[in-house]
This record gives structure tokens, sequence and C-alpha cells, in this order.
């Protein structure tokens, strides 16, 4: 075995890294979804908490693919950090195929974290201006009547909210 081969290895073995710490984030983001779309808040803070590690569990790996694509790049005569296009463009044998599928899988579920991370964005801005019209209302919702049978508009002091609405 070559140090180029071993070379190939190491980059895709960090590419298959990089594709599994996207699972994670994909299913820790998933996860965050379900949470806000069930409506129990109560573990949206550890959702979140899950998705950033996760995204710093990637952070991490991208380093060391970073690292092992450099290290290739530099033997077979590449400046700076190619694309994978470009490795796989230029890599002998399987390698091609193999850094070619790698891409392929990395750019749908790039694309797949992106839309699913969006979509949270999405539920928790309407989550968010769902409370702020809530408590908007309150003030304007509560009259008390006097002895003529007219509202007045008082401080309304301590209140019941339906938390199942």
């Amino acid at each position: 075995m070559t140090d180029e081969t071993e070379m190939y290895g190491a980059v895709s073995n960090a590419l298959w890294l990089q594709r599994e710490l996207l699972e994670t984030v994909l299913y820790r983001l998933v996860t965050e979804q379900l949470i806000l779309t069930s409506g129990t808040t109560r573990w949206l803070a550890k959702a979140d908490g899950d998705v950033r590690h996760a995204l710093d569990e990637l952070r991490r790996g991208e380093v060391a693919r970073a690292m092992h694509v450099e290290t290739l790049a530099s033997a077979i005569g590449l400046k700076g950090e190619p694309a994978l296009a470009e490795l796989a463009a230029l890599a002998p044998g399987m390698w091609t195929e193999i850094l070619t599928d790698h891409r392929s899988a990395l750019q749908e579920l790039a694309f797949e974290v992106q839309r699913t991370a969006d979509e949270n964005g999405r539920l928790l801005q309407a989550g968010a201006q769902a409370v702020r019209d809530t408590l908007a209302g309150i003030g304007n919702a509560v009259h008390r009547y006097d002895a003529t049978g007219s509202a007045v508009r008082t401080n309304p002091g301590a209140m019941l909210i339906d938390e199942q609405a």
C-alpha cells in the first residue's frame, strides 16, 4: 500500500465521519422540530443544546477532514485546499468513484440539514409571534364592570390562562 493510497483512505475516512456527523445534526434538528410542533417546550432548551453539541462535533470533524485533504493535496501537487470535486477528478482508480459518492452524499445531507434548520427557525418565529400576540391581548381582554354595567379597564391582577389552548 502506497503513502498516496493511505492518504486517500484517510480523506475517505474523514468524509465518512463528516457524513455521520451531518446525520447526527439532522437527527437532532428533526428531534427539535418534533418538540416544536408538539408544543412541549419544556424540552426545547435541551434539544437546542443537543443541536449545538452536534454542530461542535461537526466543526471538529471538519478540522480533521481539512488536515487530511491538505496533506493529500500537497502530496499530489495541489496548492491550498482543493474542492472535493477537484480531488475526485484527479484521483486514481476507485478513489474517483468513492470521492464522488462522498461529495453527492454530503451535498444531499447539507441540503436536508439547511432545509430542516430553516423550517425550525420558521416554527420558532411563529411560536414567538403567537406568544407576543397572546401577551398583547391580555391587557385588552380584561375588563371589569362598574355598578352601572359599563366596562371599566383596570389592572388585571392575577389571571388564569388556559394552558391547553
